[in-house]
């Protein structure tokens, strides 16, 4: 767990990942510092997707450590989800339930409070202006759409840290 008093931030540690003979994010270390944004910066293939996956904990690492706020998140995946929002750039939205649906379904499965996860989806709604398709089935989604629904349900259970995996991709400069 954190130190009282310590900073929130993420993490990694030389990270590394080996796909079959393909190496992806090896060595991959940086810091996120809690209050500022970061970014990965580098070439297609360099291993950026492939670090955040690490430090989200859909992938484990093999060698190295990712940690956010101090909880390494190979030995308690579960504490380390709790303080992160996950923007991936395959937004995987459920196309079958509407916008809203898919905030609460996610704030359900962070643990929240039926009448917290409503007020939260209301607030996330209104903050993202997603009045448009609140209401709709996510199947017919613009590419706009579906980030700010993917957004709301990151951010719907407050983590101290949101991590965003190409989250401008496929939009226009105004949705930007």
């Amino acid at each position: 767990h954190q130190p009282r008093g310590a900073a929130a931030m993420i993490e990694a540690r030389q990270l590394a990942k080996h796909v079959g003979t393909v190496q992806g994010g090896r060595d991959g270390s940086f810091v996120a510092p809690d209050g500022r944004i970061t970014g990965l910066l580098g070439p297609n293939g360099a291993g950026k997707s492939t670090s955040l996956r690490m430090v989200c904990t859909v992938l484990r690492p093999d060698a190295g450590a990712a940690l956010i706020d101090g909880v390494d998140v190979a030995h308690d995946p579960l504490a380390a989800r709790r303080r992160i929002g996950v923007l991936s750039h395959a937004a995987g939205l459920y196309p079958h339930l509407t916008g809203r649906e898919n905030i609460l379904y996610f704030g359900e499965l962070h643990g929240l409070a039926r009448a917290e996860r409503e007020r939260r989806a209301d607030e996330l709604i209104g903050m993202l202006e997603m009045g448009d398709c609140a209401a709709r089935r996510a199947k017919g989604f613009s590419q706009g759409q579906r980030l700010k629904t993917a957004l709301a349900r990151a951010l719907v259970h407050r983590p101290r840290n949101v991590v965003l995996d190409e989250p401008t991709n496929g939009l226009d400069v105004m949705a930007v």
